[in-house]
């Protein structure tokens, strides 16, 4: 049976987590979220068709005596909708995602609150922290002036300027842009970022790590290629200018971005 209760007293932050299969690692990622200093928060987990189910999971964790943790379960659907499930479910003022593979800091909450309350910005990316076989480093992100700026550099860098991991959302943005298009198997996060970048949501920047990311065979995007049509598509929405060859040019750099990451995974 799905833990539903919805609190009482709306939370400062809903944090999101989708999952399917990753007991161990989303035990860990619960873990670091209860950690937190910052303790207005609510916990929604979507388990979208895991073999053992995550409620069971959490239970043998000893993770259900917190009531701000809140479990759903549904069949296999895909991340968009699993996504959209959990955006339906939270009550928080902003949603923080959390992928299942990742943990967030002791602090995260705590500086996304402080950051957020002092700028009054209502949508927030962040650095993280690597971790490749026990190996750690920091990845700072790029900040942009602009809007239309960081739009461009997110169709047409190697690496994605931001993370949405950890990426933080006030409510009322997603009311009006809307939440995940359901019609992306591949890559809901960027359209997503890229909506709101189109409509002039300014994301401000966290130059601080806040969640740390396990690299793992599991977290490689397959079909690299198969993905430059979710890419291509992408890029007809959104590319900044209809002159005629700019999409094309992009659509070239995005190609040789991932043919050379596609490269790299299969001589590893």
């Amino acid at each position: 049976m799905d833990a539903v209760t919805t609190p009482l007293v709306r939370p400062t932050f809903s944090v999101c987590i989708v999952v399917r299969d990753r007991a161990t690692l989303l035990v860990n990622a619960v873990r670091s979220v209860l950690d937190n200093t910052f303790r207005d928060f609510e916990l929604v987990i979507v388990d979208d068709g895991s073999q053992v189910p995550v409620g069971r999971v959490i239970e043998e964790a000893r993770l259900t005596a917190d009531r701000r943790v809140r479990v759903l379960s549904q069949p296999p659907t895909g991340i968009a909708e699993a996504r959209n499930r959990g955006l339906r479910a939270a009550v928080g003022r902003y949603v923080t995602v959390l992928d299942s593979d990742d943990e967030l800091t002791p602090d995260a909450l705590a500086r996304l609150h402080e950051l957020l309350t002092t700028t009054g910005r209502s949508w927030v990316y962040a650095d993280y922290i690597e971790i490749t076989r026990g190996a750690t480093r920091p990845i700072r992100l790029p900040e942009y002036a602009s809007a239309d700026r960081m739009l461009l550099g997110v169709l047409t860098r190697p690496r994605l300027p931001f993370k949405h991991s950890g990426t933080t959302i006030d409510r009322h943005v997603l009311d009006t842009i809307g939440v995940y298009d359901e019609s992306f198997r591949l890559f809901e996060d960027v359209e997503l970022m890229l909506r709101a970048l189109r409509s002039g949501v300014h994301p401000c920047h966290l130059d601080h790590p806040i969640v740390r990311f396990q690299r793992h065979d599991g977290n490689v995007t397959r079909g690299r290629l198969g993905g430059l049509v979710f890419w291509f598509r992408l890029i007809d929405m959104y590319q900044p200018s209809r002159v005629p060859g700019v999409g094309l040019g992009i659509k070239a750099l995005r190609t040789l971005s991932e043919t050379g990451k596609w490269f790299v995974t299969r001589i590893r």
